[in-house]
């Protein structure tokens, strides 16, 4: 059973799982960026690599607008997505 992939990148770490047991298409489940946890609007992939691929390059998107997203969502036009923030829990 797979239950998913932790990949360190950069400052943070990426997080991608399978759709389900067995399947070979994966989904970023959240990009982790100085303790704060950022998704991205669902989507499938057809690879391990092609999730963590984008997954790298959302992260450096928000890593150059951290203080624009740290308050809601935002929508990335070149990568065709919305991120949210789920802000740390005091």
């Amino acid at each position: 059973m797979n239950l998913g992939i932790i990949e360190p990148y950069s400052s943070g770490f990426l997080e991608v799982v399978p759709e389900g047991e067995g399947s070979d298409y994966w989904q970023i489940a959240a990009i982790h960026i100085n303790g704060e946890a950022f998704c991205p609007s669902p989507r499938l992939y057809r690879s391990q690599q092609a999730a963590l691929a984008l997954a790298a390059q959302i992260y450096d998107w928000i890593a150059d607008r951290e203080q624009e997203i740290s308050d809601g969502d935002c929508y990335c036009s070149k990568l065709k997505l919305s991120v949210w923030h789920q802000p740390k829990v005091s």
